[in-house]
């Protein structure tokens, strides 16, 4: 069959009918295995039996699911539909069990096929001429000045983020050191809480790449940077960090440190 005047041979498995309401459930079959009716249908869905062996769920997966069913509840819901719309079903899984834990599969999965295959060969797709509209190439980093860019935003990002910790650190320390000042003036900047714990780890960890303040200048080791994991992963070595780098960073003169300016003696005045 088709649709529209288009042959659908397999329609890929993006259905998630755990979110479905059951009205909608009811009318899924009507409309994927009697209107469109493709050759093949992927259907997967949690399998409510493995939860328990899931330390944080604590009923369904996710708050949008309407239900979760056991493998017999699945299973007996694919072989009525396969019978009532001509296919017939495998079943198959993704996630094994521990052994010994009789569950099934993490994920249940359902493989339909059209009984037709089984005696025939496919309608064969008519000729269409198509126009096109619109067209757009998406960046990807394999592109020299995509990845460029996405290394330089995140050689800044982090750079800042560990001036500003490094500029905290030391106006608090002031502060301690100056009694006549009221601790609620000193109010911490905590732009980046997501990455405030791991950077301090990793500054602990490299006591030899310790970034310098030299008056209202940060200087941010880049060998420090490249450790981080992201940069670590798109540059892959030390020097290609240091070339995509150069001419787009502020860098000090000998090029081993990103550069930030702070108004770090303003701020002690505040």
């Amino acid at each position: 069959m088709s649709l529209a005047g288009f042959q659908i041979p397999t329609l890929p498995s993006t259905f998630r009918i755990e979110h479905l309401e059951a009205q909608e459930l009811e009318k899924f079959p009507e409309v994927v295995f009697g209107f469109m009716s493709p050759a093949m249908i992927v259907i997967s869905t949690p399998n409510f039996e493995f939860n328990p062996l899931l330390s944080t769920v604590k009923l369904f997966r996710h708050p949008d699911h309407k239900f979760e069913w056991n493998r017999t509840e699945f299973q007996n819901w694919a072989l009525d539909i396969a019978a009532r719309y001509d296919y017939t079903v495998e079943f198959t899984g993704l996630g094994a069990p521990p052994p010994g834990k009789d569950v099934g599969f993490c994920t249940q999965i359902g493989v339909f096929m059209r009984k037709y295959l089984e005696d025939r060969e496919p309608e064969k797709c008519k000729e269409h001429v198509y126009k096109t509209v619109f067209k757009t190439v998406y960046p990807s980093l394999k592109d020299e000045k995509y990845l460029q860019n996405a290394v330089v935003s995140e050689v800044i990002q982090i750079a800042q983020i560990i001036a500003r910790i490094l500029l905290d650190r030391r106006i608090l320390d002031h502060r301690i050191s100056n009694p006549v000042e009221t601790e609620h003036r000193f109010q911490p900047r905590h732009c980046f809480p997501k990455h405030l714990d791991y950077l301090l780890l990793a500054e602990a960890a490299r006591g030899s790449m310790q970034p310098v303040i030299n008056g209202n200048t940060v200087y941010v080791p880049l060998v420090q940077i490249f450790s981080f994991p992201k940069v670590n992963h798109l540059c892959g070595t030390f020097e290609r960090l240091s070339k995509l780098v150069t001419g787009q960073v502020a860098l000090s003169d000998d090029g081993s440190a990103v550069i930030i300016d702070a108004d770090y003696e303003n701020e002690l005045e505040n």
